[in-house]
């Protein structure tokens, strides 16, 4: 799980396969989009969900009970647009270590 500062605040932010596959339940994008097209980042009400998916995934596997609404989540990038930024990238790298978990379970088989 990684961390990510919102106008200086640390939030635990978590990508894993629960996460990417909530945010293409709540999107029009599949889990094969999810996890290889730039087209899953193409706007900003994506980029915001999947921000807020991990963010409250986060929280969930931190024991944190407290959970985000989508508009605070827009607010929170509006007041620190690099957060956008930052969290892509975490998504990006999360996505890597996926596929590479996923690729060396199926070389085992």
């Amino acid at each position: 799980m990684a961390e990510i500062t919102i106008n200086g605040k640390t939030y635990p932010i978590h990508f894993g396969l629960r996460a990417i596959n909530e945010h293409a339940k709540n999107t029009k994008f599949s889990f094969e989009q999810m996890t290889t097209s730039g087209d899953a980042l193409a706007s900003l009400d994506d980029i915001v969900g999947l921000i807020h998916t991990g963010l409250n995934e986060g929280a969930r596997k931190a024991g944190i009970e407290e959970r985000l609404t989508i508009t605070e989540v827009w607010d929170m990038c509006e007041e620190d647009p690099k957060a956008i930024l930052v969290a892509a990238d975490i998504f990006q790298q999360s996505i890597n270590v996926c596929l590479e978990k996923l690729g060396e379970s199926v070389e085992k088989n």
